[in-house]
């Protein structure tokens, strides 16, 4: 996954759903992230980048906070295979 992309996807979902940050960084801290409140915060806005492993901890507490509301959006992980798929090797078709 594209670190950008992913950052404004989580960050999208976060705004969308209106998850509350501090609930979200305690639960990224239990996945095993290591950000500040505050590097949490400012890369929900979109203003700071974090580590791969702040990254997919906070996409996993987003996605288990929407699970738990029943809210549909999901965030993807760094190594979604939905983005690799659109970075990796094509397949069949014109190659350019």
């Amino acid at each position: 996954m594209d670190e950008v992309d992913q950052q404004a996807l989580i960050g999208a979902v976060i705004l969308e759903h209106g998850l509350d940050l501090d609930r979200l960084w305690l639960a990224h801290l239990a996945l095993g992230g290591d950000a500040s409140e505050q590097a949490i915060r400012d890369y929900s806005a979109g203003l700071a980048g974090l580590s791969v492993t702040d990254r997919d901890a906070l996409a996993q507490a987003v996605n288990e906070h929407c699970a738990e509301a029943g809210l549909p959006a999901r965030t993807p992980l760094s190594g979604s295979p939905l983005v690799q798929a659109h970075t990796g090797p094509r397949g069949p078709g014109p190659s350019m």
